[in-house]
C-alpha cells in the first residue's frame, strides 16, 4: 500500500468523519454488511486514510464502540447508583433498578442527536448477534460488567429468589430492550399507526411495571 500523506492539522477531523460514517453504516447494516470502502466513501475520504487511522475493519468497529462507551456506561452507572438510594417497598425499589437501565439509554437515543441515535441502535444490533464473534469483544468489555451490577442489585432486593432466576428475569428484560431500541417500525405497523416505535418515553412507562411484575412469576415477593 502506498504511503498516505496526512495533514496532521486535520487528522482528528478526518478520523471523526470516518467514525461517524462507520457508526451510522454499522448501525443499519451490521459488521458484515458494510465494507471499509463504503465507509470511506460515505466519509468522503480515501480508503487509504481509513487504513491509516484505524487499520482493519475490526479495529474500526472497536473504535466506534469505544468512542462513546465511557460516557454512556457512566450515565447508566449513575442511574443505577441513584436507583439504589430509592426507599420503599420491594416493588418500588425493583422498578427503580429496572428503570435505571432503560431511561439513560432512551434519553440519549431520543434527545442526544443523530450520532447517539446511531450508537444506541448499533449496541442493540450487536446485542442481538452471536456473542462469540471477535468483533463483539469491545461491547462485552464495556457493558457486561454493567449488567452484572444490575443483577446484583436485584438479587439484593430479592434474596428469596434464586440468583439464576434473577439472571433469567433480567435477561428477558434486556432482550426486549435491545429489540425496542432498534426502532424497527413494527409497532407502528401492527398498531395501524396508533403507537410509534420511536416514542420511547411512553414505552418506558409501560415496560417498567410490566417487566417488574414478571419477576413475581420467578419467585420474587413484594
Amino acid at each position: 500500500m502506498a504511503q498516505v500523506k496526512v495533514d496532521r492539522r486535520r487528522a482528528p477531523e478526518t478520523a471523526a468523519r470516518i467514525l461517524d460514517s462507520a457508526e451510522m453504516l454499522f448501525s443499519w447494516r451490521g459488521f458484515y454488511g458494510v465494507s471499509l470502502r463504503e465507509i470511506a466513501a460515505d466519509a468522503g475520504v480515501q480508503l487509504a486514510l481509513s487504513h491509516y487511522h484505524f487499520g482493519s475493519k475490526e479495529s474500526l468497529f472497536g473504535a466506534v464502540i469505544e468512542r462513546r462507551a465511557e460516557e454512556h456506561a457512566g450515565s447508566i452507572e449513575a442511574a443505577l447508583e441513584a436507583a439504589l438510594q430509592v426507599e420503599g417497598s420491594r416493588r418500588v425499589r425493583r422498578e427503580a433498578v429496572i428503570r435505571a437501565l432503560i431511561s439513560p439509554i432512551a434519553e440519549r437515543s431520543m434527545r442526544g442527536g443523530p450520532g447517539w441515535k446511531n450508537y444506541i441502535r448499533l449496541l442493540a444490533f450487536v446485542a442481538n448477534h452471536p456473542q462469540e464473534e471477535e468483533y463483539v469483544s469491545p461491547f462485552r468489555q464495556h457493558y457486561d460488567r454493567l449488567i452484572s451490577s444490575f443483577v446484583e442489585a436485584l438479587s439484593a432486593i430479592h434474596p428469596e429468589m434464586a440468583r439464576l432466576d434473577v439472571q433469567w428475569g433480567f435477561f428477558f428484560y434486556q432482550a426486549a430492550t435491545t429489540h425496542i431500541l432498534v426502532e424497527s417500525g413494527m409497532l407502528d405497523r401492527q398498531s395501524d399507526g396508533l403507537l410509534r416505535s420511536g416514542d420511547l418515553d411512553a414505552m418506558i412507562d409501560r415496560m417498567v411495571p410490566f417487566f417488574s411484575a414478571g419477576f413475581l412469576g420467578l419467585g420474587a415477593q413484594d
